[in-house]
């Protein structure tokens, strides 16, 4: 059987193979995870599969054969042509099956790279020059990983714009441009522009010190200073009813166990918890030490009783086996460690329905609520804050203040009487 739809290569393969399409989907991302490919290229491939693999199970299908492949691809050309799916969809669809296909008929995957043009190569000459240098810069700079991706992300954006305006040379711009950039730049950061004016302004001070351009940067407008809010957090008594959720009995009910109470107890972000590896935990001295996704300093956490039995108990009894080294793995083929962009988000979010715990006003269900619950408590039990700060692993500890907020009885306690300020006897009040 060919596949006849046009947009796919015909699916006919010299032989038939033998293998589930779990140990294929498996293979296949051992293949993939060897070409060095971003993690977002790799996770977009992996949810493919996953929607390739469930379309196989609703029709009674386990193992990997061509006829299921063109059956699926067949009915991602409808879903294309009837506007269900996207072009970019159908397009990774596509690939992710002929990788499976690849990987069944021979084993491996071999990616046939083509010669790429650098990023900086439209650039010309001496912006290219400038923007290796601010690279080189922000390498050093101790930023956070994703703050100097973005501040990479936006000078170039700027370059580009003011090589497309036919500047060849930053000596060309001036204080007049950067309303310009900023628009430029708006189309693409219009949701987090106070982001993108900070990059754009830290790119133009670089330009100003090294002489290149003078009063760049105090042409760049000022952000207003964001607004502090208090912050609303779960009782003690719902923070335990959601850690009690998880039935063990059920996977992968033991993960969804030990990742609530990690965060309930640790306070640790969801993306550190996600990239958790078996080496960050010593058992011998009950705690846990890794470094922050978002500071990219290290820290190190106490790994309570409760804590501790969930993640063995996950670990002995549902882990799947694995080479790969982190602790939470996916519960299905393949059996890899989750994306960064994962967050547990649908752990906590069921954990909330499933024991009706109402979130906090504007927390949403996400795994923070564990976060602010825990700084709180430790603020009732009159921790402080340098200690809270360092136990979340912040990097200022004026950042655990907004946590005051939410001591409701100390706060009553600093209320002030109409002592000395009395209105006037007979003034209405």
């Amino acid at each position: 059987m060919l596949l006849t739809v046009i947009g796919f290569p015909s699916m006919e393969v010299s032989r038939e193979v033998d293998i589930s399409i779990g140990e294929l989907i498996a293979k296949a991302d051992t293949e993939v995870g060897r070409l060095g490919l971003a993690a977002s290229t790799v996770w977009q491939y992996r949810w493919a599969w996953s929607r390739f693999e469930a379309f196989c199970l609703e029709r009674q299908v386990t193992r990997f054969c061509r006829a299921e492949a063109d059956a699926f691809l067949d009915k991602v050309v409808r879903d294309h042509r009837d506007g269900v799916i996207k072009e970019w969809k159908r397009r990774l669809f596509r690939k992710a099956v002929l990788v499976l296909r690849e990987v069944a008929e021979t084993g491996v995957y071999l990616w046939s790279k083509s010669d790429r043009v650098h990023p900086n190569d439209s650039l010309g000459p001496d912006l290219r020059l400038v923007r290796e240098e601010y690279e080189a810069w922000l390498s050093g700079s101790h930023l956070a990983d994703a703050t100097a991706e973005l501040y990479s992300v936006v000078s170039r954006r700027a370059l580009r714009w003011a090589r497309g305006r036919g500047s060849g040379s930053c000596a060309d711009l001036s204080g007049k441009d950067v309303p310009a950039m900023l628009s430029d730049l708006a189309g693409s950061y219009a949701g987090s522009m106070r982001t993108a004016v900070s990059a754009l302004r830290s790119f133009c001070a670089f330009l100003d010190r090294s002489g290149r351009t003078a009063g760049l940067a105090r042409a760049v407008p000022a952000v207003r200073g964001r607004r502090t809010k208090a912050v609303n957090v779960l009782t003690e008594a719902d923070v335990e009813a959601l850690v009690a959720v998880p039935d063990p009995l059920k996977p992968p009910g033991r993960r969804g166990k030990a990742v609530l109470l990690l965060g309930a107890r640790s306070g640790l972000r969801s993306v550190d918890i996600v990239a958790l590896e078996l080496s960050d935990i010593d058992w011998k001295a009950a705690r846990i030490t890794l470094v922050q996704h978002k500071t990219g300093a290290a820290l190190t956490v106490p790994l309570l009783a409760d804590v501790g039995d969930a993640i063995a108990d996950y670990l002995l009894n549902e882990r799947p086996a694995s080479a790969d080294r982190r602790v939470f793995l996916r519960a299905k083929a393949p059996f890899t460690g989750l994306s960064p962009d994962c967050g547990f988000y649908h752990v906590a979010s069921k954990a909330f329905k499933a024991a009706g715990v109402k979130s906090p006003e504007g927390s949403g269900r996400g795994m923070r609520v564990f976060r602010s619950a825990l700084a709180t408590r430790m603020l009732e039990n009159e921790t402080p804050l340098g200690v809270i700060s360092g136990a979340l692993g912040h990097r200022s500890p004026f950042s655990a203040k907004p946590y005051l907020a939410a001591d409701e009885a100390r706060l009553r306690g600093c209320c002030l009487d109409f002592a000395g300020i009395e209105p006037p006897q007979g003034e209405r009040r």
